[in-house]
């Protein structure tokens, strides 16, 4: 056998390593940048999916609460209850007592009086804030000014209120409900699932200081803020009698006792008629305000989280949507003379126009923003936030279909 000669043998050159070093590395640097573009590309899609998720909630909520403006006010002339102001004027649930950072960042701002100066602050079913909001950090609203406010009113169908039997006692700020005899009467309509009205202290949907009360006597309408209820707790029986007060000043200065306009001008004590009045009913109203404010970052890194609010007559607001960092609407209604106007944005600049003659509102802006900035992805690193804006419109029903066809 013939001996193997050395320079046969198995083994790599140095150049073979550093071709195959080369090409190793070159194919985990590829896998490297597809698994980087990946994970770029799920961040993406994870922020657009949460934005589009949260702007969609925002605006079914808006979109409901705006096209009920209106219901329960349908009886009540010209669907607006002027409100007293001789104390001061009323206010804004999101500027009330107490409130760290209201939604109107210029002071309180009253409620509308249409003509201007010819009549007392009234509670419309729509009221607009053109321009009286923030302006969000590092925004530019366009056309100037701060971002919108929009406040809807309209009746609660959830409690059964209407079915109580309602009087006033002395001195005319406090109101007794009596739960009805049985059989139930017709006018008493009770929502669905339910045989017996609610207790009116119930804990679910019962009322709470800061609900706003329509009441109607013969006498008129007028409003008032609840400041206590007390009664029986449990399930009502036939008799059951609860007591709601209506103390004078209250958080959102809409009590103010003796004076025009206050709820007990409608009791019958001032009035002449010295005892309460006969065949008086009152239902929750809710006052219901949309608005943006800044949250400031605890950290100081940043200048703070822009959030949608969505206030409710006088209690705590409750956040709706981080990172919205724009709202805008606009308006089509018509003057006295019964001329068409569209998108405005302050419908009631003129003293032609008031807020209860509102045909149509369009959200002009709703906008949002990703939660971090584009420059934690290679995809967009030079586009900075994403950002998503939607525009729709919307009848508030009770009042195109009421007021269009019956205004002279």
């Amino acid at each position: 056998m013939k001996p193997m000669s050395r320079s046969r043998q198995l083994g790599f050159s140095f150049i073979e390593l550093m071709v195959s070093l080369v090409l190793g590395m070159m194919v985990v640097g590829a896998a490297v940048k597809l698994f980087s573009q990946g994970v770029d590309a799920t961040w993406v899609i994870s922020q657009r999916a949460e934005m589009q998720q949260d702007l969609r909630a925002s605006e079914n909520l808006m979109l409901k609460d705006i096209s009920l403006a209106g219901a329960g006010l349908t009886g009540v002339p010209g669907e607006s209850v002027a409100l007293p102001s001789a104390d001061g004027s009323p206010i804004y649930g999101c500027d009330q007592t107490g409130t760290a950072a209201g939604c109107l960042p210029n002071g309180p701002v009253n409620y509308p009086c249409i003509p201007a100066g010819a009549c007392s602050p009234t509670l419309y079913p729509i009221m607009s804030g053109y321009q009286l909001g923030i302006i969000p950090p590092g925004a530019t609203i366009p056309g100037g000014g701060g971002t919108d406010l929009i406040t809807v009113v309209y009746s609660d169908t959830t409690l059964a209120l209407s079915c109580y039997t309602a009087n006033f006692t002395t001195p005319g700020n406090i109101m007794t409900f009596t739960a009805p005899a049985l059989p139930l009467p017709s006018s008493c309509v009770l929502p669905p699932g339910v045989v017996y009205p609610q207790a009116v202290n119930d804990t679910v949907v019962g009322l709470t200081p800061g609900d706003i009360l329509l009441v109607s006597t013969p006498l008129g309408f007028a409003v008032g803020e609840v400041t206590n209820v007390t009664g029986p707790n449990g399930v009502p029986a036939p008799g059951t009698v609860y007591t709601v007060t209506f103390s004078d000043k209250d958080a959102l200065n809409l009590n103010q006792n003796g004076q025009p306009n206050d709820l007990t001008q409608v009791s019958g004590f001032l009035a002449g008629v010295g005892a309460s009045v006969a065949g008086s009913t009152a239902n929750r109203l809710y006052v219901i305000t949309y608005y943006l404010q800044t949250v400031p970052d605890p950290s100081g890194l940043t200048a703070g989280t822009t959030i949608l609010y969505r206030q409710v007559s006088g209690h705590t607001a409750a956040p709706v949507a981080d990172n919205v960092v724009n709202l805008q609407f606009t308006y089509d209604t018509y003057d006295s003379a019964g001329t068409l106007l569209s998108q405005l944005g302050d419908p009631t600049s003129g003293s032609t126009v008031a807020p209860n003659v509102i045909r149509k509102i369009n959200i002009a802006h709703l906008t949002i923003h990703s939660q971090l900035a584009g420059a934690r992805s290679t995809l967009v690193a030079t586009q900075g936030y994403q950002a998503y804006d939607v525009q729709t419109s919307m009848s508030a029903r009770n009042l195109s279909y009421n007021n269009r066809y019956s205004f002279h």
